[in-house]
This record gives structure tokens, sequence and C-alpha cells, in this order.
């Protein structure tokens, strides 16, 4: 995709985060009733499902997931060099972002929360969670067969929603981590040639680490 839709992703992105900053979470529109909404349908079956979507939908998934495509190798692995690249912009900028806007969990504000979790300690917005499902998401949807993109993109929407539905996040967080992730996504992959020659660079400077140690070695 052309950078410059790629750079007005990123500029919603930012006009959200302003808006949110000024006014705050609890007073932007919708936010309030929607988690109410989505926090109050809780269901007894979906519950535990809910709770392990919501706890190890992130990195007990996409983790592993990412080790087997690269281990596939072929266009399996050049999908898995995408989602380290994507990755790892999403974890600095998703974290830079929660300072900056530093803003307060839900159950902080609000009463009348159904809590399944415990209650993490970090800043709010965006979803970590959201934003790194997002990333994946994409990017598998743009580079594998649908047959394995649709069932991670189905994963990834219900880690989102799981956030919500267990009471730690605003659906704005989730929104906007899936807006920036969107973002991050597209450009992980304008930067493929980046990616793949930072990843050949340190396959032939561990090989020839290892060659080294090997002449070295007594005979």
């Amino acid at each position: 995709m052309k950078w410059k839709y790629i750079a007005i992703i990123y500029a919603l992105y930012i006009i959200i985060s302003i808006v949110v900053k000024i006014i705050g979470e609890v007073n932007f529109l919708g936010n309030v009733y929607f988690f109410y909404l989505i926090n109050h349908s809780q269901l007894p079956a979906l519950n535990p499902i809910m709770i392990f979507f919501s706890k190890y939908g992130r990195e007990y998934i996409w983790i592993p997931v990412t080790a087997i495509l690269f281990i596939m190798g072929g266009k399996f692995r050049r999908s898995s060099l995408l989602l380290v690249g994507g990755f790892i912009i999403a974890i600095i900028l998703g974290e830079v972002s929660k300072y900056v806007m530093a803003q307060p969990r839900p159950f902080l504000i609000l009463h009348n929360i159904n809590l399944l979790v415990p209650e993490p300690t970090d800043y709010s917005y965006p979803s970590g969670h959201a934003l790194i499902v997002a990333v994946g998401a994409v990017i598998v949807l743009l580079t594998l067969p649908y047959y394995i993109s649709i069932p991670l993109f189905i994963e990834a929407l219900l880690t989102s929603y799981s956030r919500v539905y267990v009471g730690v996040h605003w659906p704005l967080d989730v929104l906007v981590g899936w807006i920036l992730g969107i973002a991050i996504a597209l450009t992980a992959t304008n930067l493929e040639k980046l990616i793949t020659t930072i990843y050949n660079r340190v396959v032939n400077l561990i090989l020839g680490n290892m060659r080294k140690t090997n002449l070295k070695r007594p005979k």
C-alpha cells in the first residue's frame, strides 16, 4: 500500500489520541455505554472461553504461530519475518502510547464492573492485546492462504473483544489498538526488503561466528 494511505491511518490514530488526552476516555462518546453493554453481557458458559482468550490470546497464540511459520519456510517464513518486524514496531509504539496517554482502566473509574481477571497495573490506552493481534491478523491476511489467515483473524477478534468482556479495557482501547495495528502491519509489509535484509545479515553473522569458532577448535 502507498505510504500516503498508511499515513492517513496513523493520522486517524493520532487525532483520536489527542481528543482522548484532552477529554479522557470516560468522556469519549459512547465509550462508557459500549463498555457496560459488552461487560454486562457475560454468560457463564462463555466466561471461561473469554478468560482464556484474554489471558492467552496474544503471546501464547502468536509466538508459537510465528515460530511454526518460520520453521515451515518459503512463503510461510516470509510471513513470519513480517510478523516479527510488525510485533517489534507494535511493542515500541504501544508502550510509548500507553505512557504518553496515561489513561486509567475502566475498573478504576466506573462502578458495577464484572471483572473476571486480575487487575492489570499498567495504563489502558491502547489495548496491547488488540494492537498485537491486529498486527498479526492483518499480516497473515495479506500473506497467507485463507485457511490459515481466517482462523487467526477470528482469534484476533475474539481476543480483542474479550479484553472488554472481562472488564480490563475500554472499547475505545480496542478500536484504536486495531487502527494502530493496521497501520503497523501495512508499514511492516512495505518494509519487507529492509526486514529481510536485516534477517539475512543476522543469519550471516551467526553463521560466520560459528565457522570461526569451529576453525579455532583444536583438531
